[in-house]
């Protein structure tokens, strides 16, 4: 949206019901096998969504760059950071913090994901 007298963005909320995340398509987390996502929200190179996780699939070792991690499990169980995370497990990762996704449950794992990218950080 624009505001029509200075022709700059205006800031919009986002509100996805549990029925708008339900219809929304879950999509393959490449390069992970059993790893997919659904996207909620993106404002330039941040994005929130949910990451489901299969019985036995891993994220290897990696680190973003520019943006801050931030997880919530909602379901299951897996490995991160050398401890086991279950639901209402809070995590953050900062940007350049090399980290992975292992061990997960026999029920899967999913979580709430957010990338936030650095203020100023360039693109």
């Amino acid at each position: 949206m624009t505001d029509m007298t200075t022709g700059e963005a205006v800031p919009v909320a986002t509100l996805v019901t549990a029925a708008a995340r339900e219809a929304l398509t879950w999509h393959p987390l490449e390069p992970f096998d059993g790893v997919d996502y659904k996207l909620l929200w993106r404002s330039g190179k941040s994005v929130a969504g949910l990451m489901r996780l299969a019985p036995g699939a891993e994220v290897s070792p990696h680190a973003h760059v520019r943006s801050h991690h931030h997880l919530w499990v909602t379901e299951g169980s897996a490995r991160m950071l050398g401890e086991r995370v279950g639901p209402g497990t809070y995590v953050h990762i900062p940007a350049g913090v090399e980290h992975g996704i292992t061990a997960v449950g026999d029920d899967g794992c999913t979580m709430l994901y957010l990338y936030l990218r650095e203020a100023d950080a360039v693109t």
